[in-house]
């Protein structure tokens, strides 16, 4: 056994928390090629004690298909592992103060194993949330980036036209208005 481990222990840095320019909520500017650029460039240029990033996104795998992408067909991001993580907002809220509650978020960490295909297939697509709109109709739906929209289309629609400006993309609106049963998620997983 001698001289097997003469080096000792090694720590690395894992990052678990990583958006993206494609997550619904970033601070990265445009989801453009420039933008994307930058980002994957940032990674690159990362200090090697970095291993692994979790590619978090809200609701969707949009990001972490980009970054695989580009290090399967493009051979960038050599330095680092992925690791997909999906993020939600459930419907439980937090704090201290009752007039400054927050949503709290719930993040799952998938395996770097799974294809993206099957966590979307047998994870994502599970998943659903219904509502009663403010003009009275349900809406149920599975959660997908059309039916976020679709949300906060319908949201919007419902908003005085004075005061449309204060709103964002129908996604924006969906997503912000959009909280996951945790229950849903844990079945789902399961």
């Amino acid at each position: 056994m001698e001289g097997k481990f003469n080096k000792g222990a090694e720590w690395r840095k894992w990052d678990l928390h990583v958006h993206t320019p494609c997550s619904v909520v970033h601070r990265y500017g445009k989801n453009d090629e420039e933008t994307w650029e930058r980002f994957i460039s940032d990674l690159e240029h990362l200090p090697k004690e970095f291993a692994v990033i979790g590619v978090n996104d809200y609701l969707f795998l949009d990001g972490y298909k980009k970054l695989l992408h580009e290090q399967k067909t493009n051979k960038r991001l050599s330095n680092i592992v992925l690791y997909p993580v999906v993020e939600f907002r459930i419907e439980k809220f937090a704090g201290i103060d009752f007039g400054k509650l927050k949503r709290i978020n719930l993040h799952v960490i998938f395996s770097n194993e799974l294809t993206t295909d099957t966590i979307q297939s047998q994870f994502l697509n599970t998943l659903e949330q219904s509502y009663q709109l403010n003009t009275g109709e349900d809406w149920t739906r599975c959660i997908t980036r059309e039916s976020v929209e679709e949300l906060g289309k319908n949201i919007k629609g419902n908003v005085p036209p004075d005061q449309i400006t204060k709103y964002g993309s129908d996604l924006e609106e969906g997503f912000n208005n959009l909280n996951i049963k945790e229950e849903q998620i844990f079945r789902s997983l399961n």
